[in-house]
């Protein structure tokens, strides 16, 4: 084998590695700009601490970045995030919150939404009552 057809045949193998390497290793399955919004009637202001999504293939919550948020009863709060991992595939939406007793946020709640395949520039509803 001379060199030259070596070189061919190495470039030939990366061609056909690049398009049979899975989506996901490349970083296409990304479900881009997801509208997640809470809904909360639950009769009391609540703390949202925790924002996740489930993740069906690997079979695991997957957390996304987010800062304690107060909600009033009869009101809702609504972000937008990229979720990894779930472009076309079932996910759902779980929102971890606290209530007050006695003047301070205690115990740890969920209030998780319907299952739902996640497209680009998807909203998703969750009403806690």
């Amino acid at each position: 084998m001379t060199l030259k057809t070596f070189t061919k045949a190495a470039i030939a193998a990366a061609a056909l590695a690049v398009t049979t390497t899975t989506a996901s290793a490349w970083g296409f399955d990304i479900c881009e700009d997801v509208t997640m919004r809470l809904h909360n009637y639950s009769g009391e202001a609540i703390q949202i601490y925790d924002v996740d999504y489930y993740d069906y293939g690997q079979g695991i919550w997957r957390s996304e970045p987010f800062e304690n948020r107060v909600i009033q009863d009869g009101y809702y709060f609504s972000f937008t995030r990229n979720l990894e991992d779930v472009e076309n595939a079932q996910t759902r939406i779980r929102f971890r919150y606290r209530t007050t007793s006695g003047g301070r946020w205690t115990g740890s709640y969920t209030a998780q939404g319907s299952a739902f395949t996640c497209r680009h520039n998807a909203s998703v509803d969750v009403r806690l009552r």
